[in-house]
């Protein structure tokens, strides 16, 4: 009763938010799905940099025993971060598409 009346003194978009909030509390499936979708898109800033800094440490090992000093490096971090943007770009199809079906 106290946090109600409270609630009435809270500016329109707070109010909002408490009322989004607490139908999320009423429906922990759907606050799940939240923190999944809060996991999986997160997720995706990683990829991009994971892909280059593979291709670069293959390259730096490769570099180091064929003696093509930044050759290898160079070049591997470019095809990794190239094979990133294609596997971020084939996940957000892939969700997009997901997303399409479900509604």
């Amino acid at each position: 009763m106290l946090v109600t009346a409270a609630a009435t003194l809270l500016p329109p978009k707070a109010r909002f938010f408490v009322g989004t909030v607490r139908k999320m509390a009423a429906n922990p499936k759907k606050q799940l799905n939240l923190w999944a979708q809060v996991g999986f898109y997160s997720s995706l800033g990683f990829i991009l940099p994971a892909g280059a800094a593979a291709g670069c440490a293959a390259g730096w090992l490769l570099d180091r025993c064929l003696h093509t000093s930044p050759l290898l490096t160079v070049l591997l971090a470019f095809l990794g971060a190239a094979a990133g943007i294609i596997e971020l770009l084939r996940i957000l199809k892939r969700a997009e598409k997901d997303a399409g079906g479900n509604d």
